[in-house]
């Protein structure tokens, strides 16, 4: 509900001062979030730059490489209880890093 605007001068004077301070108000907060968006998206597209930069690296992308293929070709043996033993540490590394 949109209230009648007054008939007074002074009020009429009143209510313009404080619609145009709650615009301000608006104002400044909106450039308050898009700055602190701003800065997010900054941050983000830093990290994948990083990302980006490190997979592109030669030697990185053959130890995964490698690593792949270790792995893919023992599946099909019987694991020894240090390999069990290793998957097993590996998984909750990844649980905790998920929870933290």
């Amino acid at each position: 509900m949109i209230p009648k605007i007054p008939a007074d001068p002074a009020e009429r004077a009143e209510r313009k001062a404080n619609l145009l301070l709650a615009s301000e108000l608006l104002r400044g907060q909106a450039a308050v979030a898009v700055d602190d968006l701003g800065g997010r998206a900054d941050g983000w597209a830093v990290r994948l730059m990083a990302w980006r930069n490190l997979l592109s690296n030669p030697i990185v992308l053959a130890t995964l490489g490698g690593g792949a293929a270790f792995f893919a070709a023992g599946r099909g043996q019987r694991r020894s209880r240090v390999w069990r033993g290793l998957r097993w540490a590996w998984l909750a590394w990844r649980l905790f890093r998920q929870r933290g």
